[in-house]
Order: C-alpha cells, then sequence, then structure tokens
C-alpha cells in the first residue's frame, strides 16, 4: 500500500473529484457544484473548510465569453462596414444572413452530435465575413445594376445571372479547401474535426440564402427604398454617396494608375511578386519566422512535479513538497507591486504525496517517492505585463537544485493537443547499452541554449539480492523453485492452518522469527531443506549477489526503450531545430556506437509529422479538385491557373502576419493557409469572369482588364474588408484563452490582405501575360502550317 497525502494552501486536504461524461455539459455540473459547496460551507464544523479547486468550466466559460464577443464585435463591424458601401436595407439583408447560416449550422452539428466549444466557436468566428461574401458578390451587383436606372426586379434578375454560377463556383472552392480539415490524422484531427465540418456546413447554408432568399428580399428592399423618405435613410444616402464618391476617387485616381501601369509592365509586375514570394520563403527558411507545433501560451496554473529514486523514505518526498509550497507563496512577495494592485498572485496552491495523477500523454506514477505541486495564479488579464513563463523561471530559480531527485520539472497547464518539445525514444535489447546510449543523448541535449527539465523515463528500482541455483545443486535433486519457495517460506510465511472465528477465517503463517526477517544478513544463514530432509546452508547451493531491480520496463514491439525528454525556453530555443540538428547529425552517430540501437522521434515531432503528412496529402488532393472545378467554369485550362497563383501568394501575406505581429508559425497557421487556398481564388475567379464577359462582347484585352478591375473594386474590398473585420476583434485579442486561436487567425487576414492587393494587380499582369504566351505560340503555329 502507498500513502498519498494531500495539501491545500500547506493545510491537510481531501480532495472530492466531480467529473464529467462526454454527453454532459461541464458548466451545467460547475454550477450544481459550486451551489452545493456554497450551501454546506455553512455547515461545517470550526476548523474544517470547503474550497473549489481546478474548476475548469471557468476556462471554458471564458472561452465562449471571448468567442461570443469577438463575435459580436465581428458581426457589428462587418454590418458596419456593408452600411458604408451599400444602401442600408440592401446592407441588412446580406447581414442578415449571418445569423441565418449560424442556426442551420447549429442544427446541423447537433445531428452530427458535435459539441458548442471552443473550437467550433472559432469556426463560427472564422466565417462571419466569409459566408457574407456570396450575399456581397450578388447584392453589390444587383445594386450596381439597379444604379444604372434598371426597375428592382430587372436589377435582381440581371445582377444575378451575372454572378450566379460564379458564386457557386467561389464557394464550391472554399469549401473544397476547407475539406481536407477534416481528414487530418492523429491528435490534432481529432482536436479540430469539429471545425472544418462547421464551416462547411455554414457556407453551403449561406450559398442557398444567398442565390434564393436574398433576392426576393433585394427586390422588395429596392421597391421601398425609392419610396422611403425618412430623415435617417436621407441622412445614410448621403453618407453612403459621400463613401461611395471617395471610393471612386480612390479608383480613378490611383487604382486606374496604377492598373494602367501594371498592363504595360506586367512582366517586371511579375518578377516583383516573384520576388517578394521568395523573399517571404526565405524568412521562414532563416528562422524569423520560426515553426512550433504548438506554442506555450499564457496560463493560469503552474504545477511542479519530482521525483526520487524508488524507495526513498516518504518523509524525503513530504518534505520537498513543502519546501516548493513554501517558495510558491513567495512569489507574491516577489511580485508585489503586482500584488498590491491586483490582489495575490498565488491564489491558492494543492499538492499530493504518493502520486502524480495522469496527464495528457504522460501514465500516472504511484510511490512515496513522488509528489507535485499545483499553483493557482491570479487570471492572466489582470497581470498583461507578467508572463506565466516569468512567473515559472522565478519559482524554478526560488526553489533552487534539490540534491537527490531523479526528476524535478516545472511545466503549465494548457489547452490543446501538445506533447513535449523534445522527445526521442531509444529502443534496444540491452538495458545498459540503453541507459548508456540515453545519457549521452541527455548530454548533446544540455548543450543547446533553451532546453530545460532533461529527463528519461528509467527508473531504477530497489536494491535487491539475486539468487541463482548452482550447478552443484542438481545430484542434491535441489531447484531453482526449491530455493525461491523456501525463501518465501521463510521470509514471507507459509499458511499452517485457518482458524475460525466467528465469520472471519484468521490465517495461521509459519515463518522466521522477526529478529531474523529484519537484516539482510538473515538470506545468507538460510538452510535449504532437501527432499530426504537433510538441510544445507543456502551458500552451498545458491549463488547471492546484490543488485538492482526495475522499477518499470517499458517496451515496443518486443523491444525495451528509454525515452529521452526535454522542455524548452521558447524565447531563446526551438524545439523543431533541434530536433532537426540531432536527427541529421548526432542521432545516427549515436547508432553506430551502439550496434542494435534504434530511435524514434515522438512528442511534438511525431505529431507534426502525423498531421503535417495527412495535410499534405489533402492540400494537394484539394488543389487538383479546385484546379477541375475552374477549368469546367472556364472550360480552359490556362486561366484557372492565373486564378491559383493567388493560393502561393496568399501565403506571402500568412508569413509576413506573423512576423509584424510577432507570432511564431504553428500547426494551427498551417491549418488556416490550407483554408486560405479556397478563400482567396473566390475574387480573382470572378474577375476573371467578367474579363472574359468583356472581350466577347468585342473589347479590346487590355481594356477588358483595366475596365473589369474597376467595375470589381468595390466588391473585391467589400468581401476581403468584411473577413478581415470579422477576425479583427480576434488578433487584438490579448487574453491567454485567444493565444490558441490567433495564428489561423493572422494567417486568414494577412493572407486575404495581401491576396486582395493580388487579385486587384497581379491577376491582370498574368492574364495579359498568359495572353501573350498565346498569341506567341499561335502565331508560330500558324507560321509552320503557312509553311508546309
Amino acid at each position: 500500500d502507498v500513502d498519498i497525502k494531500t495539501r491545500f494552501n500547506s493545510k491537510p486536504a481531501a480532495l472530492v473529484q466531480a467529473n464529467r461524461t462526454s454527453q454532459e455539459d461541464v458548466i451545467e455540473i460547475a454550477t450544481t457544484v459550486r451551489e452545493y459547496v456554497k450551501v454546506q460551507k455553512e455547515k461545517m464544523p470550526d476548523g474544517i473548510n470547503l474550497d473549489i479547486w481546478l474548476d475548469i468550466s471557468v476556462m471554458v466559460q471564458d472561452r465562449i465569453d471571448l468567442l461570443l464577443r469577438n463575435g459580436i464585435q465581428g458581426i457589428t463591424l462587418v454590418f458596419i462596414i456593408l452600411a458604408l458601401f451599400l444602401n442600408l436595407r440592401l446592407a441588412f439583408w446580406v447581414a442578415i444572413g449571418i445569423p441565418i447560416s449560424f442556426m442551420a449550422a447549429f442544427m446541423v452539428l447537433d445531428s452530427l452530435d458535435a459539441t458548442i466549444n471552443m473550437i467550433s466557436l472559432f469556426a463560427f468566428i472564422m466565417t462571419l465575413g466569409i459566408l457574407v461574401d456570396d450575399a456581397i458578390i450578388v447584392g453589390e451587383n444587383i445594386f450596381r445594376h439597379h444604379s444604372k436606372g434598371k426597375p428592382p426586379s430587372v436589377a435582381v434578375i440581371d445582377g444575378l445571372k451575372e454572378v450566379g454560377g460564379p458564386v457557386v463556383m467561389a464557394v464550391t472552392t472554399t469549401v473544397v479547401a476547407f475539406t481536407p480539415l477534416m481528414f487530418i490524422s492523429g491528435i490534432m484531427g481529432k482536436f479540430i474535426a469539429v471545425m472544418p465540418l462547421a464551416v462547411i456546413a455554414i457556407l453551403t447554408v449561406s450559398l442557398g440564402e444567398a442565390l434564393i432568399i436574398l433576392p426576393a428580399h433585394l427586390n422588395q428592399a429596392l421597391t421601398r427604398s425609392a419610396s422611403d423618405k425618412s430623415r435617417f435613410t436621407a441622412w445614410h444616402e448621403h453618407l453612403r454617396q459621400k463613401v461611395e464618391q471617395g471610393l471612386n476617387y480612390v479608383i480613378e485616381k490611383y487604382y486606374s494608375s496604377a492598373i494602367e501601369y501594371v498592363v504595360k509592365n506586367r512582366y517586371f509586375t511579375l518578377s516583383i511578386g516573384l520576388g517578394i514570394l521568395i523573399i517571404s520563403l526565405g524568412i521562414v527558411k532563416g528562422g524569423y519566422v520560426p515553426f512550433v507545433f504548438m506554442p506555450k501560451g499564457e496560463s493560469d496554473w503552474v504545477i511542479a512535479e519530482v521525483g526520487y529514486p524508488l524507495g526513498t523514505p516518504y518523509s524525503v518526498t513530504e518534505k520537498t513538497i513543502e519546501h516548493l509550497e513554501k517558495k510558491a507563496f513567495e512569489l507574491n512577495s516577489v511580485f508585489s507591486k503586482m500584488s498590491k494592485k491586483n490582489g495575490s498572485l498565488v491564489v491558492n496552491a494543492f499538492s499530493l504525496v504518493g502520486i502524480i495523477p495522469r496527464r495528457d500523454w504522460k501514465p500516472p506514477q504511484l510511490g512515496g517517492h513522488v509528489g507535485e505541486v499545483w499553483i493557482e495564479l491570479t487570471n492572466s488579464e489582470r497581470r498583461p505585463s507578467l508572463s506565466v513563463n516569468t512567473i515559472l523561471k522565478k519559482w524554478r530559480s526560488l526553489v533552487g537544485e534539490i540534491p537527490g531527485t531523479d526528476t524535478l520539472a516545472f511545466s503549465t497547464l494548457e489547452g490543446g493537443p501538445a506533447g513535449n518539445p523534445i522527445e526521442i525514444q531509444l529502443a534496444g535489447r540491452d538495458f545498459k547499452q540503453l541507459r548508456l546510449a540515453a545519457n549521452e543523448l541527455k548530454a548533446e541535449i544540455k548543450t543547446y541554449p533553451g532546453t530545460l527539465d532533461i529527463a528519461d523515463n528509467f527508473k531504477p528500482g530497489k536494491e535487491e539480492k539475486k539468487v541463482r541455483v548452482k550447478q552443484g545443486a542438481r545430484p542434491l535433486d535441489i531447484t531453482m523453485g526449491d530455493i525461491a519457495r523456501q525463501l518465501r517460506q521463510a521470509f514471507y510465511g507459509e499458511e499452517a492452518l485457518r482458524i475460525q472465528r466467528g465469520r472471519d477465517d484468521i490465517k495461521v503463517m509459519v515463518r522466521y522469527a522477526e529478529k531474523d526477517r529484519e537484516s539482510l544478513s538473515g538470506i545468507e544463514e538460510i538452510r535449504i531443506r532437501t527432499a530426504d530432509g537433510m538441510e544445507i546452508p543456502i551458500e552451498e547451493v545458491a549463488a547471492i549477489t546484490d543488485g538492482v531491480a526495475y522499477a518499470v520496463i517499458n517496451r515496443v514491439n518486443r523491444k525495451r526503450i528509454i525515452t529521452v525528454n526535454s522542455d524548452i525556453d521558447e524565447a531563446t530555443a526551438n524545439a523543431s531545430k533541434i530536433v532537426s540538428e540531432l536527427n541529421a547529425g548526432f542521432l545516427p552517430k549515436l547508432v553506430e556506437r551502439h550496434p542494435g540501437l534504434k530511435y524514434d522521434l515522438e512528442g511534438q515531432e511525431k505529431r507534426t509529422r502525423e498531421s503535417m503528412e495527412s495535410l499534405q496529402k489533402g492540400f494537394i488532393l484539394a488543389i487538383m479538385i479546385i484546379f477541375l472545378l475552374l477549368a469546367s467554369q472556364f472550360r480552359s485550362y490556362i486561366q484557372p491557373v492565373i486564378i491559383m497563383m493567388a493560393i502561393p501568394f496568399g501565403l506571402i501575406g500568412a508569413i509576413f502576419g506573423h512576423l509584424v505581429m510577432g507570432m511564431q508559425l504553428t500547426m494551427i497557421s498551417l491549418f488556416g493557409i490550407v483554408a486560405l487556398s479556397g478563400i482567396v481564388v473566390n475574387d480573382s475567379l470572378i474577375l476573371i469572369d467578367f474579363i472574359n464577359r468583356a472581350t466577347k462582347n468585342g473589347m479590346a484585352v487590355e481594356t477588358a482588364v483595366v475596365e473589369s478591375g474597376k467595375i470589381r473594386f468595390r466588391p473585391v474590398m467589400l468581401t476581403s474588408v468584411t473577413t478581415i473585420a470579422g477576425l479583427f476583434p480576434l488578433l487584438l485579442e490579448r487574453s491567454f484563452q485567444a493565444q490558441f486561436l490567433i495564428p489561423m487567425a493572422i494567417s486568414i487576414s494577412f493572407g486575404l490582405l495581401f491576396a486582395t492587393l493580388l487579385t486587384l494587380l497581379y491577376v491582370p499582369a498574368l492574364y495579359l501575360i498568359i495572353g501573350d504566351i498565346q498569341k506567341l505560340f499561335s502565331a508560330r503555329f500558324q507560321k509552320a502550317e503557312s509553311q508546309s
């Protein structure tokens, strides 16, 4: 049996856990528990107190509040932007597609047994601006036709006919781009699976609303607007006209000059774009925007785990845990300025001696040689200038070195799937070889600045006596089984009889006297009884040696393994870079020095590899499907290439966005880039469609490019600005709950911002360059035919 002691704020405590099933609401359960504690607290006797610890529902509620707050702000910004550029009634009916699409998506998610959580709510925020893109394109085109003097019904029909097909194609490409995220393998795939599901449901419903419901409302809205003479309507119309005059001035004064310059210098424009793309890729390759699987964000909980060698007295571990608690509360004095302003930095401390429960990917540890301390910090929003990493480093320095420990690790409680930043699994059949290789690997990792808490999972056990039968025991008919049985009888005992006392059976055990069992020397004095009744000293028939047992033996594919792991300080080290260097140089040499040794990269590296492989396959498939859809729309294999050139240039915006915001590229950033590939082609698709229509009507190609660019300037800007506006509040969020989601918002918003400039200037240049190439080949082909 193992003693387990719990302490809360340095006082003995008993812990009662309230867990939930997958079908229950964590917030509802937590509310019930809090009400129970509030009532029962008053009934407790003196000296006993009830308190709540590690209420995860607070984190969940904070995330929901964060996303709802940002969602409301995003919807408001989207509507204001629409109202500035469009008729007020038209803007209202375009914006009303947001709640309609959201309600339908909630119904779809409910039917699929999906939950409303941080990821699904982020999907709703991400689509705030995207889902109105189709409605904006339809509504703006109808408004443009109505502005030419057409009656509302005619304007609706003509406007919808003109953009209906491209709108369907634009939404379809976006849906296709999000589809690969549904098939990401590994734990990350399970973590974000609900996001693409929600986005696809929202976009599908919004498309139906834009093509079926919206035109009918716009017909009525435009009809009523003509007869509406209210002062507010007049004021809004005056404001809208001012905005439109300003927009027209920008188009005529600046955009016209820019696109005319691009048309005349299209090859120079192409070279500038390629140069910027190469520079952005160089920024990533050079490490200016490093990649991490899942960055360490802010947290309100810090954890210290301590482990001694197996067999260490319980009192030693308990004393160390008390030392950790004491130093934790000293943080309030160290950061006294913050504590005076916002209350105590360390709100609560909870400790366990005798067990380290399972957490995330780590198995539980049990025994008097292990323990852990959790400290709850004041909310991160109340300490904006004091990061959790600063607090963790200070706690680590206050604790100092603790002699005799096997492990002393400090970490934070974070959301999201992660793993050890550096985790390398060594496999082989010889434990001595494995231990030697593990020590060499730990020494090598220690040479990298910023590596912390380097350890392995090999745990030596207690000291032991190893007994093996000698060859000379065979003539005496003594086997290893006889020796083992008699040793057990001597020290543990043998049941001689049972005595009935009431309902209980009392075992009577026969064994050596206590004084003979207290010391190890008693083993050497044992005499082994033979089959004929002789007693022989154990040393005559068995070899007794000293040794150390294994506390645990880990195996993978029947081979013994030792896993070496390390944490890092992300301010000075990059886990991906360190693992890559180890894999390229040190690890192959380690295998050469230790024949039979094998290694695998685990932790964040493994999760990155799993996700990246499936993401690459899905992305390539999505690109192929998008290309085929565009080829069928334009009946050309060349024009889809022009449109899809927006995808790599969207990457430029995403990279520069992370650089400007001081954020690292993460796995979530890459998901945003994949989703961006479907969004950025939409405006290019419709611009190319307008250019094609103009050239079919007899307009010169260069003139068609310039005029189509002018016509599409407003809807392109509107669709881009509304999408960015929907995400803008999240980009400015500083709470630790938002840190996980911000990289994806950066990828989409900054990528879309750059892709908008690309659509308005770079796509026209590409269109003309492709036309030049086609003319060149056509002229050569005709010349060859005439000569033949």
